[in-house]
């Protein structure tokens, strides 16, 4: 029987693992979203790169202005045409429009008569009011978004904003996907009183493609070691990760790490002190990384969010996660002294996080509507109010 890892030591076995980064692509602003950016973006001008008027409204020279000043022209956005505005004058002024010399503050339409001469109501503002200033956002040179960066909508606007059509990501890992167990049927098939559906390939494939890497092949494999060798030989041939689910336990069938092992597979973990998840392996074949996880759906959930998430966020060269944060149970909770108890749970505020019931790891349906995973500490009991662990889902 294969000796157990610690929880913590487990997930920094993980974390510490000297994983190659995946080859960089090219892709169009409108294709990058999601991928993880594999370069510098650097501003290729200053941002804004003039001042620019942050309101509608009059703008003026502040040591020359009085609360009554007759408006000398008008400045839209996109314009570029001189125009002169002599002491003691004001001139209208659009949002987004260049503030011409020797401007320095803007006041809004609304604290005003709308006149000519503008009156202003109540206090000249402070000087400079109302003006986005050239270069306080960046200047030409600066790194607005570092390598390693998911890139959201905020990032490609700014990439478009730098002038950028294009941007190098990270090519998505490649993840070959074997299910298993002879009880399981496909997607369309109708499954007999005696069999299940299978749930994992779908829910594994997803959390797969929402953080970054891309199913190559899914295939799910009968209970004989010959045809599992076979499948596994071929994907190690095409794929950065092999995931699997099922058939790793300590049943006559599992024949899982026999086919990776007759392959020259070297396990890094072969088991964690953790409930749900204990047969976890994880490991190398050749060039692959080897994820292993269990047949339970939420066993498999939780252990691909735990383990099999920072494992893909490496080769994409992210900091890998998960990223705990400290919250208060707002319920009791029954613990185990013995080993580390992970669950779906649902964080409600900021503050306090609460367990559904659940009837053990085949359970899947107690995980909807749940945001993440608490950590329970190792005692028989976990009170309302104490503290613990909580990461979200990936």
């Amino acid at each position: 029987m294969p000796q157990l890892i610690e929880f913590d030591n487990a997930v920094d076995l993980v974390k510490s693992l000297s994983l190659p980064l995946t080859n960089t692509e090219t892709r169009s602003l409108d294709e990058a979203m999601g991928c993880v950016l594999a370069e510098r973006l650097v501003a290729d001008r200053d941002l804004p790169p003039f001042n620019r008027a942050a309101m509608d409204g009059y703008a003026f020279v502040h040591a020359s202005a009085s609360k009554s000043m007759p408006i000398a022209g008008a400045r839209r956005a996109g314009e570029v045409k001189a125009i002169d505005v002599p002491p003691g004058t004001c001139i209208e002024i659009s949002t987004g429009a260049a503030v011409p010399d020797p401007c320095d503050t803007v006041i809004p339409f609304e604290l005003t008569n709308r006149g000519d001469p503008v009156r202003i109501d109540g206090d000249l503002p402070v000087s400079g009011r109302h003006i986005h200033q050239q270069g306080s956002d960046a200047v030409a040179g600066d790194v607005l978004v570092r390598p390693g960066t998911s890139l959201g909508p905020a990032e490609i606007g700014i990439a478009a904003m730098a002038g950028h059509v294009a941007l190098s990501v990270r090519g998505a890992p490649r993840v070959c996907l074997l299910t298993s167990g002879d009880e399981v049927v496909q997607e369309g098939a109708m499954p007999a009183p005696h069999q299940i559906r299978n749930s994992n390939g779908p829910m594994v494939s997803a959390l797969v493609r929402r953080i970054g890497g891309r199913i190559e092949h899914h295939q799910h494999l009968r209970d004989d070691l010959e045809s599992t060798t076979q499948s596994i030989r071929r994907a190690s041939d095409s794929c950065d990760v092999i995931v699997t689910t099922g058939g790793i336990s300590a049943g006559r069938h599992d024949y899982l790490p026999d086919a990776f092992e007759s392959l020259g597979c070297q396990w890094l973990i072969s088991g964690v002190g953790m409930q749900p998840g204990k047969p976890l392996r994880i490991g190398s074949l050749g060039e692959c990384t080897v994820v292993c996880l269990p047949g339970n759906p939420v066993s498999a959930l939780v252990t691909a969010a735990v383990f099999l998430t920072p494992i893909l966020q490496k080769y994409l060269g992210i900091e890998p996660g998960p990223n705990w944060r400290s919250v208060e149970l707002a319920e009791d909770a029954k613990s185990n002294p013995n080993r580390t108890l992970l669950r779906p749970a649902l964080l409600k505020d900021s503050t306090h996080v609460s367990i559904p019931k659940w009837q053990g790891s085949g359970d899947l349906v107690h995980a909807a509507g749940t945001n993440g995973i608490v950590r329970l500490p190792q005692t028989n009991h976990a009170p309302a109010g104490e503290r613990v662990s909580f990461a979200p889902w990936p």
